[in-house]
């Protein structure tokens, strides 16, 4: 299989949507329902973030083979599936000794297409926290992929194709996460929230 290049990175956002911005908010979207998903099935917070990020690498990487994905989100899903499966199957064979089930067949992946409160509130943070386009290459960039050597050399061009040092687009970027992830959580607490507080109203009206 070919590596993820910085050219099959663009055409994966290229084929989310043509509009750069969107395109980034789409991605960052999408990566949020991977990693939701991949931890409901039992993976690591962090193990959820590199199966996620690995799951869109792979899509990137047959974009630039020449397969054809009309339904970017469902195609992700279906590569998630057996990620995932992969991913449990190595956690056996590391854990020598344990008891755990056979992985018979991969889980079903098809929650990426449902209503997500969190990815909603994605979307809405992502224009309120990151409006600047510079900001959303760097969290996209910089977080894209797992943490390893092939990684800080593409960290490496995105910093100076941006003008920056490594440290400095390191802290920005972190700066960035947090100040989306409270952003979210925030918009999630709220929502939660309210539907709660209607739901227990619609309760009361039809007693």
């Amino acid at each position: 299989m070919s590596t993820l290049t910085a050219n099959s990175f663009q055409l994966l956002l290229a084929t989310l949507h043509t509009d750069e911005a969107v395109a980034a908010e789409k991605y960052e979207m999408l990566r949020y329902k991977l990693t939701n998903l991949l931890t409901w099935r039992g993976c690591s917070e962090s193990d959820a973030d590199e199966l996620a990020d690995r799951t869109l690498d792979r899509v990137a990487v047959k974009i630039a083979e020449g397969e054809r994905v009309e339904n970017v989100a469902a195609y992700a899903g279906s590569v998630a599936r057996f990620i995932w499966l992969e991913y449990s199957r190595k956690k056996k064979e590391d854990a020598v000794g344990d008891d755990l089930p056979e992985v018979a067949v991969a889980p079903d992946f098809p929650v990426l297409e449902d209503r997500d409160v969190r990815v909603e509130c994605l979307r809405d943070c992502m224009a309120e926290t990151v409006p600047n386009p510079t900001d959303r290459k760097i969290i996209i960039g910089y977080y894209d992929t797992e943490a390893n050597e092939k990684n800080k050399h593409a960290r490496k061009r995105l910093a100076e194709s941006l003008g920056m040092t490594m440290n400095a687009m390191k802290v920005r970027a972190c700066r960035l996460r947090d100040r989306l992830e409270r952003c979210i959580n925030d918009c999630v607490a709220r929502v939660t929230k309210h539907d709660g507080s209607r739901t227990n109203a619609q309760e009361v009206k039809t007693r």
